[in-house]
């Protein structure tokens, strides 16, 4: 590492042009976080035809309006398991990206299909603390960048989240570097290229963030990703935004700086991007473009089932069910789990799906609602109170009703709720209540949702933002398996 540091310092050659008379505020665009082409929240939100329309608008009268994408776009959504992220790139290409970062989600079809996928981009991508086992930088991306705006020199770093080592599929000759200490390397790199402003642009957490406007001074603005929430944060004077997800927002920083680069004064604001936006006509035709070919990919058979798969409300909310032990087990193998546990509410059609093919909308309509798989570590007290929850209101058929993968229960349905568990196993051994077990489980639930309250505190061990989409899951568990044929184990019996 401290090979690569003396790199970065020898790299620092070009020297800082004249200054300039009068302050200048410059306009940074950003987003983050964007999952697919289209609008989010049943169409009212989002939509790369509607962010098209406002980031024009802002360079009608600010021409050069930097826009800066702050990691993850090519997986995980539905659309990704087709194009694996080629319809995203297709989009920024048309867009008018300036400068993006990668975020952990780029590698999780891989290094080869992020390779195809760098080499796609027209537009630059930034990345400071990722590089091969060489000390080379990541082909296709810079360690650095640097550009003049509005006759000021800026200079941009880019920083990846550690955990996507262990969180993404990178292989074995990435390396990922400690974000502040590369952070600490580059400023002073940019300073010496000329940069009087330094920009951040990170798919990192906002402790990480924090820590690095701490650590590194003369950083202006620290546009982030990562997380899928607006934030916001003022640390020693920089300034750290994010956008949320999904195009719902357009985040637009203004800065104001003097000549030598010393900042005079920052504002920020996030422009919502709703239904009442009208589409940019190019975007909207690219839109419907692959729109129109999901909808044909989605009949596209990924697998076989040798037997009929259980979809039926009166399976899946009361007792075991092939298909929910089928969407359990791809769970937990996706994240690694000990164990998984799965809402039956989230599994839908209230059908028996026959033996035969079964296509990408079959899985879809298994599970419609996007909810993503996330790893948790908990005690065996805390698993416990989670199936009580379960089965607290199965003769309503209610969807907490727990599917699970890697551990077996008992309950009563006559006892009263709070005390129908009557026994768990995992791995063929009780359940400890002090020892501690991974678990894969879904968003929804680790929120607290269907009653799940006692998840909400638990370790997270894979966020949101960095597992995959459930339905995606299931897909691409699918195409390597070819053909399923789950059974109903005894993994769930019911005592009187």
């Amino acid at each position: 590492m401290r090979r690569w540091y003396a790199l970065l310092a020898a790299l620092a050659l070009l020297a800082s042009p004249a200054l300039g008379a009068a302050p200048v505020t410059l306009t940074l665009l950003h987003f983050n976080d964007d999952y697919q082409l289209g609008a989010v929240d049943q169409g009212k939100a989002g939509g790369l035809d509607r962010l098209a329309t406002v980031v024009k608008r802002v360079r009608q009268t600010d021409p050069e309006a930097m826009l800066l994408f702050a990691g993850d776009l090519i997986s995980p959504s539905v659309e990704s398991s087709v194009f694996k992220g080629a319809q995203l790139i297709d989009g920024f290409n048309r867009l008018g990206v300036d400068a993006a970062t990668p975020g952990n989600h780029e590698f999780d079809y891989g290094p080869q299909v992020l390779q195809q996928r760098l080499a796609e981009s027209r537009f630059p991508w930034v990345v400071t603390n990722v590089l091969r086992r060489d000390f080379s930088r990541l082909p296709g991306t810079h360690l650095v960048l640097t550009r003049t705006v509005r006759g000021i020199p800026v200079g941009i770093f880019g920083l990846l989240t550690t955990e996507t080592a262990i969180a993404s599929s990178p292989g074995p000759d990435i390396l990922f570097l400690d974000e502040v200490g590369a952070a600490r390397a580059a400023v002073p790199l940019l300073r010496r290229r000329g940069a009087r402003v330094v920009i951040g642009l990170t798919h990192v957490s906002m402790a990480t963030d924090q820590a690095v406007a701490r650590a590194v001074p003369g950083i202006a603005v620290i546009v982030g990703g990562h997380e899928h929430e607006p934030l916001r944060a003022m640390v020693d004077g920089t300034l750290i935004r994010k956008a949320g997800s999904d195009a719902r927002y357009l985040g637009v920083i203004r800065l104001t700086v003097a000549p030598d680069g010393a900042t005079l004064n920052v504002t920020d604001e996030l422009i919502p991007i709703t239904d009442q936006i009208p589409p940019d006509p190019a975007m909207a035709a690219l839109v419907q473009q692959y729109a129109a070919r999901l909808s044909r990919e989605l009949d596209v058979v990924v697998a076989r089932t040798q037997v009929p798969l259980d979809a039926r409300n009166a399976t899946v909310r009361a007792r075991e069910s092939n298909l929910g032990n089928l969407i359990a087990d791809i769970m937990r193998a996706a994240v690694g789990a000990d164990v998984a546990i799965t809402n039956g509410g989230g599994i839908r059609t209230n059908a028996l799906f026959p033996a035969g093919p079964i296509t990408r909308r079959d899985v879809l309509a298994w599970l419609p609602f996007g909810n993503i798989v996330v790893k948790i570590r908990i005690t065996g007290a805390t698993l416990r109170a989670a199936l009580e929850n379960g089965v607290s209101q199965v003769e309503n058929l209610s969807g907490r009703f727990p599917q699970v993968s890697g551990l077996r229960y008992t309950f009563s349905p006559g006892r009263p709720p709070g005390q129908r568990i009557l026994e768990v196993t995992v791995d063929g051994r009780p359940l400890d209540p002090q020892a501690t077990y991974t678990v894969a489980t879904n968003d929804f639930m680790l929120n607290g949702g269907d009653g799940y309250s006692m998840l909400r505190d638990a370790e997270v061990l894979v966020s949101p933002a960095s597992g995959p989409v459930m339905a995606t899951a299931v897909i691409e568990a699918l195409q390597r398996m070819q053909t399923v044929a789950p059974q109903v184990e005894g993994r769930i019996q019911v005592a009187p």
